[in-house]
């Protein structure tokens, strides 16, 4: 039996679009999503710089809350919280809790952070502009449907949480 939502979304989806100068279809209405990501410059450089940059320095891991949730930075007495749904995590300085916000919010279960502040401060703006430029494109190229918009978000965040518990 045919789903005349899922038709009616399919037949919303742009047939051909591009990443990043390259040209992906959709075919039969998958979206080539592993293509897309081993083509995107964003996604190689995001995880080539916490391979290279991170994992090669001595680190200390922080348990997150493993679910993709809006996280938010409350200033404390004490420095700063990183609050994502009911678990939040303190930090000592807004470069660490910018940094705990960004893989929080991607969903990771943990992550690594630097012990040396000056080189979070040196990555987490990078991190942050890679981020917002691929969900930026991915928007764009999703424009008609929200909904479409959240799902290849939430299937992209998977699979760059993969790639980092994979490094």
């Amino acid at each position: 039996m045919r789903d005349p939502i899922r038709d009616e979304r399919r037949s919303k989806l742009p047939q051909v679009f591009q990443l990043d100068g390259r040209t992906f279809e959709i075919q039969n209405g998958k979206i080539p999503l592993r293509e897309m990501l081993r083509s995107s410059d964003h996604y190689r450089s995001l995880i080539e710089k916490y391979r290279q940059r991170v994992l090669t320095q001595k680190t200390r891991t922080i348990r997150l809350l493993g679910v993709k949730h809006p996280a938010k930075i409350l200033n404390t007495l004490l420095g700063y919280e990183v609050q994502a749904a009911y678990k939040r995590i303190q930090c000592p300085d807004l470069v660490t809790a910018r940094y705990v916000r960004l893989f929080s919010e991607l969903g990771c279960h943990s992550i690594q952070l630097p012990y040396d502040p000056t080189l979070t401060a040196e990555l987490i703006p990078e991190f942050e502009a890679i981020l917002e430029a691929f969900v930026r494109q991915l928007r764009a190229i999703f424009a008609q449907d929200t909904s479409l918009q959240q799902y290849v978000i939430r299937k992209v965040f998977a699979h760059i949480r993969k790639e980092l518990r994979s490094a």
